[in-house]
């Protein structure tokens, strides 16, 4: 099952514990003020950025710590670490194949704040992961299925079956029907990425496919078959607007969930969950 001599190492570590590798437990803030001042990325933690706090309240409130996390699709693992930070055992899987991975030294960069921080990443292409059925108690996917360029069924249906029963899925996702998108298209801008981004790209396109809104992800989580299925919108990118602009903004957007900047799913896997037929 293990498709070569890292990916067998990676697993290892993972099954022996990373209990040496990990920090004292803090609390969400403690956290947030360490990684911001030891990312080696800027930008990632910045005020008003809310997705690592919404995340990591998500699987405290949901799992004690200790439990096993497997971060899917996770970048420079910098979720996984406020979670590692949090006391929980953390593995990052990714591809790393994204542009600005390949610049410099990003991914050794990458590498080394993983491993500072007790989190086990493993590279590695293609929809298969090399972890036994049910190896963990919830799985992540923050902001990954809108860049694929096919059905998430495959990636999804084999994260679900690393998934213990009764452990927890949680997707989060940029919200194709906003409130600044829905405004930016009735004067004639798009409600894609810029369109220079596309233009300038060198090879595949590793930005946003298909974006989705609350419905995309009530059917998404109908067609895998999952219960006790939460939908809401989020506040993920509100750093963006100017400080002055925050409050309008949220008050704006309290009636209308929906409209907000991001979506979060969060749902179960089922006792007996088997993986949904195409």
């Amino acid at each position: 099952m293990l498709s070569d001599h890292s990916d067998r190492h990676a697993v290892e570590r993972m099954a022996i514990g990373i209990g040496e590798a990990h920090m004292h437990t803090m609390d969400i803030e403690e956290a947030l003020v360490f990684l911001t001042e030891t990312f080696p990325f800027p930008g990632y933690f910045a005020p008003g950025l809310e997705s690592h706090t919404t995340v990591a309240r998500e699987i405290r409130a949901r799992l004690a710590p200790g439990s096993r996390v497997l971060d899917l699709g996770c970048g420079p693992a910098d979720k996984a670490a406020v979670l590692s930070c949090l006391g929980y055992h953390c593995t990052g899987f990714d591809d790393f194949n994204d542009p600005w991975h390949h610049e410099a030294d990003n991914r050794t960069q990458i590498h080394a704040f993983a491993a500072n921080v007790g989190v086990t990443l493993i590279e590695r292409s293609g929809d298969t992961m090399p972890f036994e059925n049910g190896a963990f108690d919830a799985v992540i996917v923050c902001d990954v299925i809108e860049h694929l360029h096919e059905s998430p069924r495959t990636i999804l249906s084999e994260a679900l079956r690393t998934l213990r029963d009764g452990g927890h899925l949680l997707i989060t996702v940029p919200n194709a029907a906003n409130i600044r998108k829905r405004f930016h298209l009735l004067v004639g801008k798009t409600n894609y990425p810029p369109y220079d981004d596309l233009y300038s790209c060198n090879g595949p396109w590793r930005g946003h496919v298909r974006e989705y809104v609350w419905d995309d992800l009530a059917r998404l989580a109908r067609h895998l078959a999952l219960e006790d299925v939460e939908i809401r919108g989020c506040h993920h990118m509100l750093g963006v607007l100017p400080s002055w602009a925050r409050p309008a903004y949220k008050a704006l957007t309290a009636p209308l969930p929906g409209a907000r900047d991001s979506l979060m799913l969060v749902a179960r896997k089922p006792d007996g969950w088997v993986a949904p037929r195409t």
